[in-house]
């Protein structure tokens, strides 16, 4: 028996409201303009634009932070415009944002990946048990005891994910997670959401302006002016150089290479994405 997708988002639009003046509101055009998306459980999808292009809105509606001015978003079933479920859906859908920092609450790295649970009132034992899962499946178990202001910055975004994983949801979106952090650090916090998605089975959707951040996913979208203007396979995206330039997106060194090589006739295989298997394909 098929089931629907995790998330089903039908033709929503959105427009911030900005106050003006004392009595007066002024709109601005709309930040997303009837969007339709589908995010089966258990893929990996990232979402791709410059900033402004709608990426971080859309991935609030996704958790309903915020909701729709027209359409509609089901999160397991549920309406995120239905107040009395909102924290059903948060539960489902987790958000990690840029800054770690204004996700960390606790003066020890334990105590905050426990935060969410105890606030919640589950039992010790089970808060022990999560607690536990969840800082060896980031790989922080040795940094339990440690104020989370001595960590690094991409240790600190890994506690932020630990946290949210201890609360067992079906969904993590990344909003610019690495945004803030070194490239080693970005290249590792990519790396852990490729492994919660492959070893846990967790959705994850990757909202992003690097390119090269999403040459693994299952499927990316690009958005611009508020629409998806792309959709496909990152073999399907990266060949298409030139619109994702004209999308003010920056083309990595080795992928403006191999659309270089195609260019003048060498056969390059369209699902050489990543710098490895640029690599590879070239050496041969």
């Amino acid at each position: 028996m098929e089931t629907g997708p995790l998330i089903d988002i039908t033709a929503i639009s959105y427009t911030y409201p900005v106050l003006q003046a004392k009595h007066a509101t002024v709109r601005q055009p709309p930040a997303l303009d009837h969007v339709s998306l589908h995010i089966a459980q258990g893929e990996y999808l990232a979402v791709l634009g410059h900033n402004g292009s709608g990426k971080s809105t859309l991935a609030r509606h996704c958790n309903a932070l915020l909701v729709p001015d027209e359409g509609r978003v089901l999160v397991a079933g549920v309406d995120t415009r239905d107040a009395s479920k909102q924290h059903l859906v948060r539960d489902h859908v987790g958000l990690i944002m840029q800054n770690p920092d204004n996700q960390i609450i606790a003066t020890v790295v334990e105590d905050d990946v426990a935060w969410g649970l105890a606030v919640r009132g589950f039992p010790k034992k089970l808060i022990r048990e999560r607690v536990e899962f969840a800082m060896q499946a980031v790989g922080i178990s040795h940094l339990r005891s440690l104020p989370p202001h001595k960590l690094s910055g991409g240790q600190r975004q890994r506690v932020a994910i630990a946290g949210m994983l201890a609360l067992q949801p079906l969904c993590i979106i990344a909003d610019e997670a690495t945004a803030m952090l070194d490239p080693l650090s970005r290249r590792e916090i990519v790396a852990l959401l490729h492994l919660l998605n492959r070893e846990y089975g967790l959705t994850i959707v990757h909202v992003t302006h690097l390119l090269e951040e999403t040459a693994h996913a299952q499927r990316i979208i690009v958005m611009e002016h508020g629409h998806i203007v792309l959709e496909g396979t990152p073999a399907d995206i990266f060949t298409q150089v030139e619109r994702l330039e004209a999308l003010k997106l920056e083309i990595p060194a080795p992928i403006a290479l191999v659309a270089y090589l195609r260019a003048v006739g060498l056969p390059v295989s369209a699902c050489a994405v990543s710098i490895e298997a640029i690599a590879q394909e070239l050496s041969q």
